[in-house]
């Protein structure tokens, strides 16, 4: 890609540079031609004569008021020269220095030719710029599509556990026999019921309630009632009666208010705030690049069948079941026999009750204890 376009930029900078030249060519032609030509009026500016038609202008200048003939000269702002007062004007360029005339001087035109002066130009040179130009590109897909779907399904799978089997093994074969069990056989007992059976029956009869004829029925009606409330006659009314009252107040003294005073006043300052703006960003996308993908295919199983294998299977046979029946058991005639029977008697118990003890006395008085115990009372 460098290789081919380092050739295309070498060919158009020449074109262009050609271009530039012969442009140059023609405007230094059409410069000498308006030289030739005849000089036209002069044209009234304020310092843009000399740069835009090489003509003379008249402009305007001076500090004094007095009227003033002077050409603007140059890039400069105002040039020119005051002859009544003799003052002279700003410029920057193409002014004169001002000089004195009589007063009984005749009026003259200065005239300032411009000089051109040359500049930067700034000429726009192209450029190519390669431009991203999206192109389809062809992926071979097969038509129709294969698309495997892959669907769960059971699979048995058959557990083949090692079981130790004696050969040639014993084979145990049930023979059902019959078996006689002695039943008695059934006898009626009789069960002692009077006769005739009482049966109670619930009749239900009519009760009579005396309820008296006409029925007196209360209703509460509300009547007043006067209460009597003592009120004491004449009736004292108390009447406020508003009346003026005068108040000790002094004269007013003047008090020196400062004006105007500081008010301290909070003002927010604005300040730059990073806020996050979103802007594209171009990602460098490499062009796809076809890969194999590895799909996935049906592969057949084998599936061993499972070996055959004893199945139990119960079979009914007769259960001996135990069936009660009444027996008679032989009772003999009742004997008689002592039972013990307790009998109550006296058991003595203590009751607390109190006992009178004599105790020492000290009588004062004497040297010492009498003899002797005074009697208890």
């Amino acid at each position: 890609m460098c290789t081919t376009m380092k050739p295309l930029l070498i060919a158009s900078i020449l074109v262009l540079a050609a271009v530039a030249v012969n442009a140059e060519g023609k405007e230094k032609k059409s410069t000498a031609e308006k030289k030739q030509t005849k000089r036209g009026l002069l044209s009234l500016g304020y310092g843009y004569g000399s740069d835009i038609d090489h003509g003379y202008s008249v402009g305007d200048g001076g500090w004094d008021g007095g009227h003033s003939l002077g050409g603007g000269g140059g890039y400069g702002g105002y040039g020119g020269i005051d002859i009544v007062s003799g003052g002279a004007g700003y410029g920057d360029y193409g002014s004169l220095q001002p000089f004195y005339l009589g007063s009984h001087a005749e009026k003259t035109i200065t005239v300032v030719k411009g000089v051109p002066v040359p500049y930067p130009v700034e000429k726009h040179i192209p450029y190519p710029v390669t431009k991203h130009v999206p192109y389809p590109v062809k992926v071979a897909v097969p038509a129709p599509y294969p698309v495997v779907k892959q669907v769960p399904y059971p699979v048995k799978v058959p557990v083949h556990i090692k079981v130790p089997v004696p050969q040639p093994y014993p084979v145990e074969k049930i023979v059902h026999v019959p078996v006689k069990v002695p039943v008695d056989r059934p006898y009626p007992v009789k069960v002692l019921v009077p006769q005739p059976y009482p049966v109670e029956k619930h009749i239900p009869y009519p009760v009579k309630v005396h309820v008296p004829q006409p029925y007196p029925v209360e209703k509460q009606v509300p009547y007043p009632v006067k209460v009597p409330v003592h009120v004491p006659q004449p009736y004292p009314v108390y009447k406020e009666v508003p009346y003026p009252v005068k108040v000790a107040v002094d004269r007013p003294y003047p008090v020196h208010v400062p004006q105007p005073y500081p008010v301290h006043v909070i003002k927010n300052v604005p300040y730059p705030v990073e806020r996050p703006v979103p802007y594209p960003v171009k990602v460098a996308v490499d062009r796809p690049v076809p890969y194999p993908v590895e799909k996935p295919y049906p592969v057949a199983v084998k599936v061993p069948y499972p070996a055959p294998y004893p199945v139990e299977k119960p079979v009914p046979y007769p259960v001996e079941k135990p069936v009660p029946y009444p027996v008679k058991v032989a009772v003999d005639r009742p004997v008689p026999y002592a039972v013990a029977k307790p009998v109550p008697y006296a058991v003595e118990k203590p009751v607390p009750y109190p006992v009178k003890v004599p105790v020492a006395v000290p009588v004062h008085g004497g040297g010492g204890w009498e003899g002797g115990y005074e009697s208890y009372h």
